[in-house]
């Protein structure tokens, strides 16, 4: 039994495929087969087995994928103690954000550069269910989203709190709404609505509808620029987090303002960050959190 042998049955475990442990290790899928098969020769258990679902650990290969789990963690934060100590941080680190919080993320991103300039960072925007479906299949390290109760719930996720956000109406400056201090739900249900197409927006329409009457949806889209340029061009009004606007051009030039929805239900919505639970926490991963988090203290007191 050697530590390879653990890396590849951690991999394959991880990805439930032996043809992307091959790509992600740079190892033959050969070289794995042969390796794996060797170790349950040398342990007398098989631990996986082929299915139309992926490469699949058997119940011994469970227990036996936890404890090599730990040996793997251990070894890789031992890597990189010592990378710390001898030379520059490196690596590549997938995060995506949803867009109420993507104007935080890229405050975080150039302090994080500049501290660790040898880090690769992959950034994309999302609807928060992809994200999570992305986080789930290791497409990618960390995600930005709402913290909703099935995050909190959620047994494979990990999470962690940075900010909180409020539910605005969002009008173009020249209509008669953006007079008013707060919107209750009965002032726009005669507006047409451009809508954000994520779930959780998908969610509070459902609710919004059914509690308050149905509005006209002008469209939807996976696009949040796309649906501002429709509040900008007056064609219609959106919900909106605030977070999603902090530092936006549109509003501190004046075309949209942010009225407060009142009388739907809603308080505060917490956003944050989520990874696999787990799984090794490594330290490039821990310091960019850390850096969310130092950022996000004073993200809306120092932009409002």
């Amino acid at each position: 039994m050697n530590i390879e042998q653990l890396e590849y049955v951690v991999e394959v475990a991880k990805t439930k495929s032996i043809s992307i442990a091959s790509e992600n290790l740079k190892i033959s899928q050969s070289g794995i087969s042969r390796s794996i098969s060797n170790l349950e020769n040398e342990l007398g258990m098989k631990l996986f087995i082929r299915s139309k679902s992926g490469t699949l650990l058997t119940d011994d290969g469970e227990k036996i994928v936890k404890i090599a789990y730990e040996i793997v963690s251990k070894l890789q934060l031992l890597k990189e103690e010592a990378q710390v100590i001898t030379t520059s941080i490196d690596g590549k680190l997938k995060i995506s954000s949803s867009p109420s919080v993507m104007t935080l993320l890229l405050k975080v991103i150039p302090l994080f550069k500049k501290d660790y300039p040898g880090v690769k960072l992959e950034i994309t925007e999302q609807a928060e269910n992809e994200i999570i479906d992305d986080i789930r299949n290791n497409r990618i390290d960390i995600g930005l989203v709402y913290i909703n109760e099935t995050i909190q719930n959620s047994t494979d996720l990990k999470y962690g709190t940075l900010v909180s956000g409020t539910l605005n109406v969002c009008v173009n400056k020249n209509s008669p709404l953006s007079l008013h201090h707060t919107l209750s739900p009965k002032e726009i249900l005669d507006q047409p609505l451009a809508m954000f197409n994520g779930v959780n927006m998908k969610k509070f329409i459902e609710q919004f509808f059914n509690d308050h009457g149905e509005m006209e949806i002008l469209f939807t889209s996976n696009n949040s620029e796309t649906v501002k340029r429709a509040v900008v061009d007056g064609i219609a009004i959106t919900f909106i987090i605030d977070l999603a606007l902090n530092d936006d051009i549109y509003v501190k030039n004046g075309s949209i303002v942010l009225i407060p929805l009142i009388d739907c239900g809603i308080t505060t919505i917490p956003y944050g960050w989520i990874r696999l639970n787990n799984q090794y926490f490594s330290y490039i991963e821990r310091e960019f959190i850390k850096y969310l988090q130092i950022v996000s203290t004073g993200y809306l007191k120092k932009d409002s």
